[in-house]
């Protein structure tokens, strides 16, 4: 199965259109906080406990939602999945993810372990401040910002021991037994993942 993992870099603006028809041939969608704006998510995380008390449940029938907190998860009705800090993704069984820090990662755990995805294309992962907007503060979407006054923050991407959201992906890169993950974002500071163009898979 084509996984399609969804960051929200201001780049997928221009790629909303081709994921949406990836998705129409089969592609499977993971998709973080947000992004539900935008697509028809096959697969949703929003890893920040202050996210859902801001926005309470999310109604998403056709879409797998999850989470690694299990009040939220009892709250809200989400799948539960235990979350664990370590180095890369928890590829040992079906039933953890490590947390990475951030959604995209934890939703990269599951295309590649949860829903053995063969191939997963990364889109939206600019992880860059210069330029645009990010994080749907604006232009992406019909609705406000992703992030309000109440929980915009700005994670720092290169922190100098390495624990930062960049060192995450250096770290997810470098793992073996890993499927194969493409990085199809235009302008991506991930540099750790084989390149490719999302037109390519159509």
């Amino acid at each position: 199965m084509l996984g399609i993992g969804i960051g929200t870099g201001y780049s997928l603006l221009e790629q909303i259109g081709t994921i949406k028809r990836l998705q129409d041939r089969g592609a499977f969608l993971f998709g973080p906080n947000n992004t539900f704006n935008d697509f028809d998510l096959d697969v949703h995380l929003a890893c920040d406990p202050a996210w859902h008390s801001h926005y309470g449940r999310i109604e998403l029938p056709h879409t797998d939602q999850w989470h690694w907190n299990r009040d939220i998860c009892d709250q809200f009705g989400y799948r539960y999945v235990e979350g664990i800090w370590m180095d890369g993704l928890w590829m040992a069984d079906k039933s953890k993810i490590s947390y990475n820090h951030c959604s995209g990662a934890q939703l990269l755990n599951l295309a590649c372990n949860q829903y053995e995805c063969a191939t997963v294309l990364l889109v939206g992962h600019d992880f860059h401040y210069d330029g645009p907007q990010r994080h749907y503060f604006s232009e992406l979407s019909d609705q406000l910002g992703e992030y309000p006054s109440t929980l915009r923050k700005f994670s720092k991407f290169i922190k100098p021991d390495g624990n930062d959201l960049l060192g995450n992906y250096k770290c997810i890169a470098e793992q073996q037994g890993l499927p194969r993950i493409v990085n199809c974002t235009p302008g991506s500071k991930l540099p750790w993942f084989e390149f490719g163009s999302l037109e390519e898979w159509l």
